[in-house]
């Protein structure tokens, strides 16, 4: 399977009926998350072997999405201390940001940082946070946005864990994604 990302407005079903439609009509689907709190929907595409990034991307574009040329990961998080925000834009998103970091823009009372995994693990990402929030004494509440590749849940558990050689087939959610048993 060839997987990307792709992102639209919150409020947006027509379009994101049209952008179904787009990735059906190549052989794919695509599973949605959509917060109203950080305003957008994201979309995992899953296309079958044979279709380029690129192309994958185009077709999606098309259809009127923004769309990443591989998966991303799109986390919006929310200080308890308003006050860190500017910080939090300009650590993630300015000058020196960490190297897979896409974007970091602003949302309702938080930032939604958006990275490529395959260049920056979620922990440098969730350290720089925690590190900048620790400055203002702030918690945060996150929320994932992205739905997630099977690959990409065992690279965060194995990260995680600390255990390399862990794989999708022995992640609890992907195994009950597989069976069928998921809400």
């Amino acid at each position: 399977m060839i997987f990307l990302t792709v992102k639209t407005g919150a409020n947006d079903e027509a379009q994101r009926a049209r952008i179904d439609a787009a990735v059906r009509s190549h052989g794919g689907h695509i599973r949605w998350h959509t917060s109203l709190r950080a305003s957008r929907s994201y979309g995992l595409v899953e296309l079958p072997e044979g279709w380029s990034e690129a192309a994958a991307a185009a077709a999606a574009a098309a259809a009127g999405a923004i769309a990443f040329d591989s998966p991303v990961i799109a986390l919006a998080v929310f200080p308890t201390v308003a006050e860190a925000l500017p910080s939090l834009l300009d650590v993630l998103g300015g000058r020196g940001r960490p190297d897979g970091v896409v974007s970091c823009e602003p949302c309702d009372g938080g930032i939604v940082v958006e990275w490529d995994l395959q260049r920056t693990g979620a922990g440098v990402v969730l350290g720089t946070i925690d590190v900048e929030l620790a400055r203002f004494h702030s918690g945060r509440t996150a929320e994932l946005l992205t739905p997630l590749a099977p690959g990409w849940i065992a690279k965060i558990a194995a990260d995680g864990l600390q255990a390399a050689e862990m794989s999708s087939g022995q992640v609890l959610e992907d195994l009950i994604e597989r069976a069928g048993l998921h809400a």
